[in-house]
């Protein structure tokens, strides 16, 4: 291979990693280079030179996740502006949205070990949003201690806002728990993070049924979980939420409507 080669194959290589829609097992030509990733030095040392001039950084690279790959926050590429997902109105929304996220990495990896082995698990943000209650719930007892000034996030979630909130037309609200906690699963699958489940139908018409992916388990696994994560992954809150929320009955007042 010459380097104008080696060139080429590393735009590619960044190209496919860039874009979590492309599977190396559907994929012949990412398969192969992924396969040349990993044999070839000169084609791994010129990746990894380019992508350290871009900020970015290998999490993993195989045939299951493909290339996964991380920004860093002074890269070109970093995410900085997530209003297409979220509706941030001040700090009182980021503390929200931070809890959801936490929950819902806690939800597909409820434990250490579930993060080191291979396998997808489904979500919803009913799942999320009971998990972070429960733990919300047991946090206000003080069964789980927090560093100072982390209680004022789940204050926010479960005392100042509603569950279920509808609108006239019987739509969720947008500052709900449980559509916010919609809202950050709809942004973690523009990442390919988690993917619809089809399999199943949805607890509501606005909400999504979702199934982890190995992306998700390789972003948690090296470049490790939300502070919230760990804060209920080493809690001691019973197990109950780790079963599929299909499996259960409803528990969100959805009759409820406000205008």
């Amino acid at each position: 291979m010459t380097a104008r080669d080696d060139a080429r194959d590393v735009g590619l290589l960044l190209r496919y990693g860039l874009d979590p829609t492309v599977s190396p097992a559907r994929h012949d030509g990412y398969s192969r280079l992924l396969d040349r990733f990993h044999t070839d030095p000169d084609l791994r040392t010129a990746f990894d030179e380019t992508a350290d001039g871009l900020g970015l950084r290998v999490l993993t690279a195989d045939r299951s996740a493909g290339l996964v790959l991380i920004a860093e926050p002074t890269s070109p590429l970093a995410v900085t502006d997530v209003s297409t997902w979220l509706r941030i109105r001040g700090t009182a929304d980021r503390l929200v949205y931070g809890l959801a996220l936490g929950g819902a990495t806690a939800w597909c990896y409820p434990t250490a070990r579930a993060v080191r082995e291979p396998g997808t698990r489904r979500v919803t943000a009913l799942d999320v949003d009971r998990l972070v209650r429960e733990h919300a719930t047991a946090i206000e007892a003080e069964e789980i201690t927090l560093d100072g000034g982390l209680g004022e996030a789940w204050r926010e979630y479960a005392t100042n806002r509603k569950q279920v909130a509808l609108t006239s037309s019987g739509r969720l609200k947008r500052d709900c728990t449980v559509r916010m906690c919609e809202d950050v699963l709809v942004m973690l699958a523009s990442f390919g993070l988690v993917l619809v489940d089809r399999t199943v139908p949805p607890p509501r018409a606005e909400l999504k049924v979702w199934r982890s992916t190995d992306r998700f388990r390789a972003h948690v696994a090296t470049a490790g979980g939300p502070l919230v994560w760990q804060t209920i992954t080493g809690s001691q809150v019973p197990e109950g939420h780790r079963r599929d929320s299909q499996g259960q009955s409803a528990h969100t007042p959805f009759g409820e409507r406000e205008e």
